[in-house]
Formats: structure tokens, sequence, C-alpha cells
């Protein structure tokens, strides 16, 4: 792989970022976005929140936008622009990325539009039973939407939000790459879930209802089963379980669970239904 020039990797990426404003072409309210496709923009569900969409590329071209898809608890939204022109950013699969990795964000802070800063990513992990890369980055209001990249101007997460002491945490690309998958074709286990401690600090993920006729009720899962992990592998978040939901092959999913405080590990195949998505509590 050739050595990445900082300079060259941030204006692409500057290219790719878009500002939104929300509220008239003026924006009472602001924010950023990433060019996935032709007329397709990936940001934060709330940056989105209101009415009169904008979206201004780095151009200039400046056009009305709508929302297509809102994940209000991943905190995700898919924008059709019609008329954007198409320089799509690249995703990069965040399952691998390690504390220490080199990334650039680029944003719309403070009315400062195409702004970038760099640090390095401080943990990836479960917070909140969700998964999240946490890097100390420079961020401020109008950020929230925008990439987080590493020095190859792959996109790794959508920066969010900021935490206490600065540092910055974003949606890991692999929860975006599911979102949109789902906004494509919907895949639905048909349960409302949320995350559990198991021994030996693993996650596991609760089953609190199941709605009726859904997948899970014809693999005969039941309300009070732990999934444990899918495909072979366990859970390290809620972002684990949507995925492998959005990625079985041929829509069958075979699932890891516990039943009922027993230790034994059960195994089901469940063959996923459209339209809901699993909600979390």
């Amino acid at each position: 792989m050739p050595i990445p020039v900082p300079g060259r990797v941030a204006e692409a990426l500057r290219k790719q970022t878009v500002h939104i404003q929300v509220g008239g072409r003026r924006g009472q309210s602001t924010g950023s976005g990433v060019i996935i496709g032709p007329e397709r923009v990936i940001t934060n569900g709330h940056v989105v929140r209101g009415q009169s969409l904008h979206v201004e590329a780095w151009d200039g071209r400046d056009v009305s936008a709508s929302c297509l898809k809102l994940d209000a608890y991943r905190d995700l939204a898919l924008l059709s622009a019609p008329g954007l022109r198409p320089e799509p950013a690249c995703l990069r699969d965040s399952a691998g990325l390690r504390a220490g990795t080199a990334v650039f964000a680029v944003g719309n802070p403070l009315g400062f539009v195409g702004a970038v800063s760099s640090g390095i990513v401080h943990s990836v992990g479960s917070f909140g039973g969700l998964a999240w890369i946490q890097a100390d980055l420079r961020l401020a209001p109008g950020n929230s939407g925008g990439p987080l990249a590493d020095f190859h101007g792959q996109v790794l997460g959508i920066n969010t939000m900021v935490m206490g002491g600065g540092l910055a945490l974003a949606v890991p690309s692999r929860a975006v790459q599911s979102f949109l998958l789902r906004a494509q074709a919907g895949r639905s286990l048909g349960v409302t879930v949320r995350p559990v401690q198991l021994e030996a600090a693993r996650l596991g993920i609760l089953i609190l209802e199941i709605s009726a006729g859904a997948p899970a009720v014809t693999a005969s899962l039941l309300p009070g089963d732990i999934l444990a992990g899918a495909e072979g592998r366990a859970f390290q978040s809620l972002d684990d379980l949507q995925f492998a939901i959005d990625t079985a092959p041929e829509a069958v999913l075979h699932l890891d669970f516990y039943r009922g405080g027993q230790r034994n590990l059960r195994h089901v195949a469940v063959r996923l239904a459209p339209e809901q998505v699993p909600t979390a509590a």
C-alpha cells in the first residue's frame, strides 16, 4: 500500500464531506455528512431533526435533501440529495481497528466549513450496549455526522458526540454498513432486546418481547432467552446482533443462546423476515 500523504488525504476527505443545513438555506442548525453514493449521504440522526434540509457540497453545489431512513437509537440517517455530484467515500471495516491508529476528522464546526482535525484512537469497545470508537479529536457542534477516517482516507466511522475530557465518540463503520443494508432491505427477528452481562465479562442480549408471528416465534425463541452469539461468534455489542441479522447468508441466521438460567449453550437457525428492525430497551 502506498505511503499516505496527509495533506492529500485530508483534501480528498473534504470533497467527500458535505455541510448539512436544517431550517432554510442559511440554516438554523448545521452539521456534516458523508457522501456514500450518487445522491446519497450518511449522517447522524440528530443532525436532521427539523424541516427543510439542504446539503452543500465542497464544490459549492447546494441541493435540497430528504431523509430516506432514520435510526434514532443508533443515531444514523440516510439522506437523498438529488443533483449531488458523487465523490463517494470508501468505508473500511472497523472490526479490525486498534487503539493507537492515527485518524482524521472532517466537518463544519461552528460554521468553519471543511475543518480538519487529527488524533489517535483511544479505544474501541462497547458503551451502553453499543459499539463506539473513542478518539482524541478536537470536535465542536457542526462536526456531527462527518467522517472519522484513517490516514489512507478510508472512513472508519461517523463522528457523533464529544465526551468529558474532549474525547470524541464515533459510530463504527460496521454499524453504518448494517444500517445501510437495512435501508435497502430490512430484516428482523421481531424482538425487543437489551444487553446483559454474562459470566467472564461476556455480553448477552436478553429478549424482552417477541412480536406475534415473528421469525423468533417460528424458531421457538422465548422472552427471557439470552442471545450469546451468531454464526459461531460471541456478541460484543448490540451492533453485532444487528450486523449478523443484516448479513446472514440467504436470510438464515444461526444463533447461540441460553434459556432459563441453564449453562448449556443452545443453537437455533432462524429464517429472517423483512420490515421490522429489532429495537432495544
